[in-house]
């Protein structure tokens, strides 16, 4: 099989990986958020390790997609409450599955 050949087939049977989570905080982000209920934006800032300002760019992003609600603190006035929408908790799991599958195939 020519080479070329080879390159689409890959191409085709590559799962496709959403790029809005591919990026590396986005996807630390989505991975605290995805076995909680919710989470707060200090801890967020911790697992995340940028800054607040990265953090508060990245979660419009994924607010402007509908992926994430940031809402306020049912404790702190000046807090906020960031959970997976119904939508983004589904498309992180797509994300997740197209991931795994990629390092599967690696494995073989």
């Amino acid at each position: 099989m020519p080479e070329d050949d080879r390159a689409e087939d890959a191409d085709v049977s590559r799962p496709a990986l959403n790029p809005l989570f591919h990026e590396p905080a986005r996807l630390a982000l989505l991975s605290a958020l995805a076995p909680a209920e919710y989470s707060d934006f200090a801890s967020l800032l911790r697992i995340t390790g940028v800054s607040k300002s990265a953090l508060s760019k990245h979660l419009s992003v994924l607010a402007e997609a509908g992926v994430v609600e940031v809402g306020k603190s049912d404790t702190d006035r000046r807090g906020r409450r960031i959970a997976l929408t119904a939508e983004g908790r589904v498309a992180f799991e797509s994300y997740l599955d197209a991931l795994a599958a990629i390092v599967e195939r690696a494995r073989r």
